[in-house]
């Protein structure tokens, strides 16, 4: 069954949705205006049209629903049948638009959520809908005008069952991806970023902790290098060390979900900590070969933090995952690692996030002086690549650009004394528009723009270097 998916930038996303008999037609993003062009191409072979929030121009935008009209009016036209067309949405006044026009036209279907990030179930839900597969309570089919009714133009495609996903096993988890070919959906970064991240062992095992002062990037910068390394074919473990701001929970809504439903799970960085040979129950298995353990927002439970939120718990636990995982990432701000410093020789490295002006410099080497003591921030000093986090273009120190390696001179230069060692950087992220949605979509930056693939990519590479 071929299918035109129209998702923007959740492309690649919904993309890994789709159940693996069905074939995704269009191998880059579309929004609506650019759908319309591409299924003018001769002898398009075309079965359904799948449709997210992210392929109309805007939320709420007065030509949406004309649009989409245009849309089936020339699917019809070109195919001569008619194909049934799903769109799955959050925003309300596209729900009314749709209803209206689906009075209409039957092949129009319609999946509602009132989920502010939508999760993967739902578009997997989509794609199996589409399939002839069962309606769920948010399926609309406009033919019957009912919640639960099966819509009046059915596929024209063979139906098929879903493939039930096969539960994946430990060994499964340390293999190597196929590696991505023409066609299939997977998008490198760059061919010479990808051929020296292929050269990267999958023999390795790599623990890095990324800290910096709070509101530096650190959470962002651990999802979205966690997420490329995923992606990479690594197997990749989670540590969200930051008990007090719990910023996982903003990231992955499923495990945000699931701390709310499962109070095993709320407190998943304490059993990990506490029995880490346990952590494929304790832990939260975000995809295949990506895990996270942290706190829920609702786990309050000050005696059990006390018992074992521990240097001695974290250093035994890190001992374990070594084992199991390519690369453990821990999202340990500085205030965190003062209580922590006894780790820090069972860390292979740290990425110290600094944003490029001089209040962000000033104030990482402060907090550094602060919460660390001297031997400490000199061991900080020698195992640290600096990321440059949300990267301004325009920022100026002594009058020009203020660069990456311009910001890890300034870390060096002798304002903090025990800071001596030049530091390399790690890469830098670009701030766009994009930063700030992240949290609202649940989708990771590596995922929605080309520049934050190869940022990520390229940090990811470069705190990997020297990995055994």
């Amino acid at each position: 069954m071929k299918v035109l998916l129209v998702s923007g930038g959740l492309h690649r996303l919904v993309w890994a949705c789709k159940p693996k008999p069905l074939d995704i037609v269009n191998d880059d993003p579309l929004k609506l205006a650019e759908a319309l062009a591409y299924i003018t191409q001769a002898e398009l072979r075309l079965d359904a049209v799948l449709i997210t929030d992210e392929g109309f121009a805007e939320s709420g935008h007065p030509d949406s629903e004309e649009a989409l009209s245009r849309l089936l009016d020339e699917l019809t036209a070109r195919l001569r049948r008619s194909v049934p067309v799903l769109v799955i949405t959050r925003d309300p006044a596209r729900m009314a638009a749709i209803e209206r026009l689906g009075s209409r036209r039957s092949e129009l279907l319609l999946q509602k959520t009132s989920l502010v990030r939508i999760p993967e179930r739902i578009y997997r839900e989509g794609f199996e809908r589409l399939m002839g597969g069962k309606a769920s309570s948010s399926f609309l089919g406009f033919g019957a005008r009912s919640r639960d009714a099966q819509p009046a133009t059915k596929p024209t495609a063979p139906t098929a069952e879903p493939i039930p996903e096969k539960k994946p096993s430990f060994l499964d988890r340390l293999r190597p991806k196929p590696k991505p070919t023409a066609g299939n959906g997977e998008r490198s970064a760059t061919d010479a970023l990808t051929r020296e991240l292929d050269k990267v062992s999958r023999g390795i095992s790599r623990v890095i902790a990324v800290t910096g002062h709070r509101g530096s990037g650190m959470t962002s910068t651990v999802v979205n290098v966690a997420s490329e390394a995923s992606k990479r074919g690594l197997s990749v473990m989670i540590v969200d060390m930051d008990v007090d701001y719990r910023g996982m929970n903003m990231y992955f809504n499923s495990f945000h979900e699931r701390t709310r439903k499962d109070e095993d799970m709320n407190a998943s960085l304490i059993r990990t900590l506490a029995k880490p040979q346990d952590y494929m129950t304790t832990a939260f298995n975000l995809r295949e070969n990506l895990w996270l353990t942290g706190l829920g927002y609702e786990f309050a439970d000050e005696r059990r933090i006390d018992q074992f939120y521990a240097s001695a718990k974290l250093i035994g636990l890190l001992s374990l995952l070594r084992h199991r995982f390519n690369l453990i990432l821990l999202d340990m701000p500085l205030d965190i690692l003062r209580r922590f410093q006894e780790t820090m020789i069972h860390i292979d490295g740290f990425a110290l996030c600094v944003p490029n002006n001089l209040h962000a410099v000033l104030s990482t080497l402060k907090n550094a002086e602060v919460v660390l003591g001297e031997e400490a921030q000199g061991y900080l000093n020698a195992k640290s690549k600096v990321v440059v986090t949300k990267y301004n273009d325009r920022s100026r120190f002594q009058g020009e650009i203020f660069a990456p390696d311009q910001v890890s001179r300034v870390l060096t230069s002798g304002l903090l004394d025990s800071f001596a060692y030049e530091m390399k950087v790690a890469g830098h992220v670009p701030y766009l528009p994009e930063f700030d949605a992240q949290i609202e979509t649940d989708l990771p930056l590596v995922h929605t723009n080309r520049d934050f693939e190869h940022a990520y990519g390229t940090i990811l590479l470069r705190l990997l270097e020297g990995a055994t």
